[in-house]
């Protein structure tokens, strides 16, 4: 069947992607190159070729940035395998940007200081008042962060024209409109920190909504350490609020909000919360843990060290759920402290781990096995258990026959999480295993007690061959075992643990038979 040629939209998303892409390599020409270069000129003459192609329309061409995609009109940019375009989205999301707009006729001038502008440290951009303020320092006027400033756009192409007007060619004006003396008489609105709150806690318009955020931000820079502390409280309360139930019920104010409390962030801020965690335990939490989870990466570094270093165990509990919460940014922090010297500190991010439970996550966990001290390697059995992944699975079956029986004893336990057939079988095995003439009774009921959690057909049969196992003469710990896999098998559901316990009544060892008989007679009372 011949497929139908692609769609005007089709190929218009092609060629924005393709412009897009174009733009996001131009970021590493930007970075390695001085303007002026030859070979940094001729990529940017091809992205202003790509963007005209498109074309750009008056209004411009807005590419909103998520956290993990660029879209466009709600629509991903499509970027399996683009490399760049990750980049890009990445480089923007960590520089506070909701998205940017391309207007028509780009100069190379600015397309050149608005890709050195995004490879600004995040820090420094932010100190600067964001993305939208260097590029307005800058006289970028093709190209925005966030939204079009039409006002500041005029003003910027007035000045462009003032400049090229000679001084002798003013003249006085006429019919120009004498100032009002009643409006001197008026005093200016005298704006505060309180003001900008209550502005904040009642506003509606999005727009409007971010910049009092920006004008907060600015504001606060200029506080007392202790003042910008309960500012930012109070503002910080303002945003959790938000973001819960926004305004209007406006999607647009809640992602501003969690902006505005990265916007407030400051590492006396996330310690101020810290310490309000660890003074309030597991009691009147809730705004707490929304600030410290809306923080992110700025929490995550602070947080993992208070868990390091706390002592009560329900402020680690906390601490533990707050970065599950956070999710997959926390990831590379807690994996950069893996290799930490201290036996505390590792055990506690394999404990965050194991809470994530993210599969790709259990090579990483694995890898601690080795870990000399023993508390590593119990905690690191406990998270593999919450893992779904084969690399947990074949972990755990090793871990099951480890010469330590403290840990041979956590890795049986542990497998009672993994239904897969290479789990069941290391699980017989277990049982089946003997230390000269005998099992290790200790083991082989840890490793019955695995089975009857399992519960699949499999786990039956296992169970059954190890009713059927046999030695020189038989002890009373050997029947024990084997009536501890006939009482599991009867804890089963299902026709095939019935057949089992019917063959088991019928069975040549007298005690089996016996056994089976009374687990009957219990069911019948």
């Amino acid at each position: 069947m011949i497929e139908p040629p692609g769609t005007p939209d089709d190929l218009h998303l092609q060629r924005l992607t393709q412009a897009v892409t174009d733009f996001a390599k131009g970021i590493k020409s930007a970075s390695f190159y001085p303007a002026g270069h030859p070979v940094l000129l001729q990529a940017v003459t091809r992205i202003i070729q790509l963007f005209e192609a498109i074309p750009l329309p008056e209004e411009g061409l807005s590419i909103d940035v998520s956290k993990s995609a660029l879209l466009y009109r709600d629509v991903p940019l499509p970027a399996g395998g683009n490399k760049a375009l990750l980049d890009l989205n990445r480089e923007l999301y960590l520089r506070r940007a909701a998205r940017i707009i391309f207007l028509p006729n780009l100069h190379p001038d600015e397309v050149v200081s608005c890709l050195k502008t995004i490879t600004l440290d995040p820090e420094e951009i932010q100190d600067a008042g964001g993305l939208e303020r260097i590029l307005l320092r800058e006289k970028v006027t093709r190209i925005w962060v966030n939204r079009v400033d039409y006002d500041q756009l005029t003003q910027l192409l007035k000045e462009e024209e003032l400049e090229e007007i000679q001084p002798d060619e003013f003249s006085d004006d006429p019919l120009a409109v004498p100032e009002d003396p009643l409006l001197d008489d008026l005093p200016p609105e005298v704006v505060t920190m309180e003001t900008l709150i209550a502005r904040i806690a009642k506003e509606t318009d999005p727009s409007a909504y971010r910049e009092h955020i920006v004008v907060f931000s600015r504001f606060l820079l200029a506080e007392r350490s202790e003042r910008k502390i309960e500012y930012s409280t109070q503002a910080m309360t303002i945003f959790v609020r938000h973001i819960a139930a926004p305004p209007g019920g406006s999607d647009e104010i809640a992602g501003l909000a969690r902006l505005g409390i990265k916007e407030v962030a400051s590492e006396e801020l996330v310690a101020h919360y810290i310490g309000l965690l660890k003074k309030r335990g597991s009691r009147g939490r809730q705004e707490t843990d929304a600030v410290l989870i809306a923080l992110e990466e700025r929490s995550v570094g602070p947080l993992l060290q208070a868990l390091a270093e706390e002592e009560d165990l329900l402020v680690r509990k906390a601490i533990v759920e707050i970065v599950t919460r956070i999710g997959r940014i926390a990831v590379p922090t807690i994996l950069e402290n893996l290799t930490d010297s201290r036996w505390y500190m590792v055990r506690n991010m394999i404990t965050v781990l194991g809470t994530l439970g993210m599969p790709d996550l259990a090579p990483h966990v694995a890898a601690t096995l080795s870990h000399p001290d023993l508390r590593v390697k119990k905690e690191a059995i406990k998270a593999l258990s919450r893992i779904p992944h084969p690399s947990a699975v074949t972990a755990l079956c090793e871990l099951c026959f480890f010469p330590e029986e403290t840990v041979a004893l956590a890795a049986t336990a542990a497998l009672s999480s993994k239904k897969e057939t290479d789990a069941v079988v290391a699980l017989y095995r277990r049982a089946a295993a003997k230390l000269i003439l005998f099992p290790d009774y200790r083991l082989a009921h840890e490793a019955i007690d695995s089975l009857r959690v399992i519960g699949t057909e499999e786990a039956v049969t296992a169970l059954e061959e190890i009713l059927a196992l046999r030695v020189l003469w038989s002890t009373k710990k050997f029947r024990a075992m084997k009536f501890h896999a006939l009482r599991s098998i009867s804890k089963i559901r299902g026709e095939r643990s019935e057949g089992v316990l019917e063959r088991a009544r019928r069975s040549s060892d007298r005690s089996i038979r016996n056994e089976a008989e009374r687990i009957f007679a219990r069911r019948v009372m």
